[in-house]
């Protein structure tokens, strides 16, 4: 009887057992794989940091580490550092954190921690900090299809080198976020309650909510790992779906439509512009641009004639090739970009 229990248990027990070792086949398997797409992540990227990208920047990333397993696959750093010697950029970055997941490699999120600094050879210096930064990326053989970065409590100062003059910024929320249409190029950004200051003048203008919504004609190639170098906007087309400037107590600024930037960096283009609270911008802009009272002056007696007298409205406005007219009168001159 006993021998007869045995035979019988006998292929139960050889199934599980084959179960166990197909498991652990599998498990070693799988872990080979994930540790040789790791050393295959970390040569790829010890060779991109090295220059071999099609922008040609070099970067360090100190103490780098390849890591996640079993179930992801990210990168840390302890600090960066970032030379883009094309346009004479270099900048350091605190501790970065990257991860994926290992059945969606292409979609990457990532945080980074400040302080940073971006110095560069036109003469300026920008210092950068927050508390929270983070971002997320979606990428294919070609390059990137869609990217979003946001900050929480960011601060910025911008010197220029030469005068030593100041321009400090901060918000409590900024986010970006591109992504590719066809080979156009979709760009929206979001502040929320910026505020603007000067080393002589501490509170430039009031708390500023802005937000733009916009498509850059022909640009998805930004996108594509190779690119493009120095051509920057410059002999670019687009067209503002919706821009925002909100400064509180009824100062609202909207405005629309197609823009151009020619190959001298002038701006052109034909904006549809809604204002409301006239009398509280012009107020507000006279106070903080004192030495620009006359410009400020004179674009309130043209909207005065335009609008009778109302404290809101809207009108077309013409740029070209910088001069900003709102219908035959030039109101401003603006430089190029």
């Amino acid at each position: 009887m006993a021998t007869s229990r045995k035979e019988n248990r006998s292929p139960a027990s050889r199934k599980i057992l084959l179960l166990g070792i197909a498991v652990i086949v599998g498990i070693l398997v799988y872990s080979g794989l994930w540790w040789g797409a790791a050393g295959a992540v970390e040569k790829k990227l010890v060779e991109i940091l090295g220059g071999d990208n099609p922008a040609a920047i070099e970067a360090e990333c100190s103490d780098m580490k390849v890591g996640g397993f079993p179930f992801r696959l990210g990168v840390t750093c302890t600090k960066l550092a970032v030379d883009d010697h094309f346009h004479g950029l270099s900048a350091t970055f605190g501790a970065l954190r990257s991860v994926a997941q290992v059945y969606a490699p292409g979609r990457v999120l990532w945080e980074l921690d400040g302080p940073a600094e971006v110095r560069s050879s036109l003469g300026f210096s920008l210092a950068l900090q927050w508390t929270k930064l983070r971002s997320s990326l979606s990428a294919g053989l070609s390059g990137l299809d869609r990217s979003s970065i946001e900050a929480k409590d960011l601060h910025s100062l911008l010197t220029a080198k030469i005068d030593g003059e100041t321009v400090a910024a901060k918000a409590p929320h900024a986010e970006a976020h591109v992504r590719r249409s066809e080979d156009d190029l979709d760009l929206a950004i979001l502040v929320k309650d910026a505020v603007l200051s000067l080393r002589d003048r501490p509170s430039l203008l009031p708390p500023l909510s802005a937000s733009v919504d916009m498509t850059l004609v022909g640009k998805a190639k930004y996108l594509d790992l190779e690119g493009d170098r120095g051509e920057g906007l410059y002999g670019s087309d687009g067209e503002i779906r919706r821009f925002v400037a909100d400064m509180g107590e009824g100062r609202m600024l909207t405005l629309s439509g197609p823009v151009s930037v020619g190959t001298d960096g002038m701006l052109s283009g034909k904006l549809h512009v809604e204002v409301e609270g006239i009398k509280a911008w012009l107020e507000t802009l006279r106070r903080a641009f004192p030495d620009e009272r006359e410009t400020i002056d004179n674009a309130a007696n043209v909207l005065g004639a335009l609008f009778s007298g109302s404290d809101k409205g809207s009108a077309t406005l013409t740029v070209t090739n910088g001069v900003v007219s709102l219908g035959i009168f030039p109101i401003a001159v603006l430089p190029p970009i």
